[in-house]
């Protein structure tokens, strides 16, 4: 990873501006194409689903010249989704600069150098227990399909003590001799900012958060982050949100993160499965571009999965005076934020464990329990503002091409499903006599 000095730069902190100026030069014709595009997708099946909300469509009037007016007739959400799906015609455009940049990048270089990095790499699960040792198995499982399609790398399971250490050991015997696994035990729970609030837990979710159809979901079922997405309201359990903290802040503050040496990381969810060997090798990726994430695509987050993301954003960089860029190709898609991640998280773990990251992590991580943030939607965020493209740097090496790499790790042909053509994303895996026989361990679960 480039070598980051602070600096300072005569900049104002008004980056929200970016809002407008991320999709510079877009003709008229092509907004107006794009909105009647998404028009046409608001009123079709995709969006009117049995169980979504049937909401009016909003009607949309095209001048000849090209000018656009829209009428939402007062409803706030008909507008948020229509304005999500007119940006989701932005996401391929954008995928393709970011990743022609990276490429252009790739061939200016000499590729021999990918294999002469020294790569201190690791792969790391999260082993939440439950009680029917369901996700035990599929950990199993996983860790059988890693060992046969991508064994190069060390295993971390960070695990709670609600696991036995025979159960740890049954893991641990899964995996081939040559695959090094190793287990640290952490605490899951909820922020200082929480913890501390007057009341705890329950005063910090009180209405009007955790609500949804006249009921007070955290009182009742320990859910919250009600209004994600916008027009399928639902909301997500304690243990969904845990897991997110964890990701986005707990985790690099482990003894593993602080004291491993690890250069890189490859978090994966214990029911995520390898159906095949990748065709990239991230880690390498990233020590040859100096990305500081890698995903194989860069979406527009969904409406109400980003309420007040924003504004708390801002609060922190005032509250730092940050007189920086940020790196607009990752910012915001169309006037949502970007997010990339999902059932794995690939990134440089000499970023993520910096203390201006952490400090930026737990100065966001309430908004996971309130309003459902995603660790893919501020690690990304956190990459557009201090990541090694954002002006605010004194650069000691040339600045990378790209912030997130977008190179496919897998072929097109793998026929995989889910997060990625070559990743399996299937709660229950271990059931599945296909992917047994896939990752060599029918003999395992009989």
């Amino acid at each position: 990873m480039t070598s980051l000095h602070p600096v300072r730069v005569s900049l104002s902190v008004s980056w929200l501006r970016y809002r407008q100026s991320a999709r510079p030069g877009q003709a008229k014709d092509e907004e107006a194409s794009a909105a009647a595009g998404a028009a046409s997708y608001w009123r079709g099946t995709r969006v009117r689903q049995e169980e979504e909300l049937n909401l009016p469509a909003p009607q949309i009037q095209i001048g000849e010249n090209g000018s656009m007016s829209i009428e939402y007739d007062g409803y706030d959400l008909v507008q948020e989704c229509l304005e999500y799906y007119v940006d989701k015609s932005l996401e391929a455009r954008n995928q393709r600069r970011v990743y022609e940049k990276e490429l252009h990048a790739l061939n200016q270089r000499d590729s021999s150098r990918l294999d002469q990095h020294d790569l201190r790499a690791v792969m790391v699960y999260l082993l939440m227990e439950n009680a029917d040792r369901s996700l035990h198995k599929d950990l199993g499982l996983s860790l059988r399909c890693l060992a046969r399609f991508f064994w190069h790398y060390p295993v971390v399971i960070f695990h709670t003590n609600g696991s036995t250490q025979a159960e740890l050991a049954w893991l641990k015997s899964l995996a081939p001799p040559h695959m090094k696994v190793s287990f640290e035990e952490v605490a899951l729970g909820f922020p200082a900012e929480i913890l501390n609030f007057p009341g705890g837990p329950d005063a910090f979710l009180q209405p009007p958060l955790c609500m949804l159809d006249g009921k007070h979901w955290w009182t009742s079922h320990r859910t919250c982050g009600c209004r994600c997405p916008a027009w399928r309201p639902q909301c997500w359990p304690v243990n969904w949100m845990h897991a997110a903290h964890f990701f986005t802040a707990g985790m690099f503050r482990t003894k593993t993160f602080q004291d491993g040496g690890y250069d890189y990381f490859f978090r994966v969810d214990t029911d995520l499965f390898f159906v095949a060997a990748p065709v990239v090798d991230p880690f390498k990726l990233m020590a040859e571009t100096g990305c500081v994430m890698v995903y194989d695509h860069l979406s527009r987050e969904a409406p109400g999965c980003f309420d007040d993301f924003d504004r708390r954003s801002a609060e922190f960089l005032e509250q730092m005076e940050y007189t920086g860029e940020p790196d607009v190709d990752i910012l915001l898609v169309g006037k949502g934020p970007a997010a990339a991640g999902g059932q794995w998280t690939i990134g440089d773990a000499r970023f993520f464990t910096t203390p201006l990251y952490l400090q930026f992590a737990e100065h966001m991580v309430s908004g996971i329990y309130a309003h459902r943030w995603s660790e893919q939607l501020i690690l990304l965020r956190s990459a557009a503002l201090f990541g090694p493209r954002a002006k605010v740097w004194k650069l000691s090496e040339e600045m990378p091409a790209v912030s997130l790499c977008t190179s496919p790790l897998f072929p097109e042909d793998a026929g995989g499903s889910g997060a990625s053509a070559g990743l399996l994303h299937l709660k229950g895996g271990f059931r599945q006599e296909h992917l047994l026989k896939t990752c060599a361990a029918e003999m395992v679960f009989r």
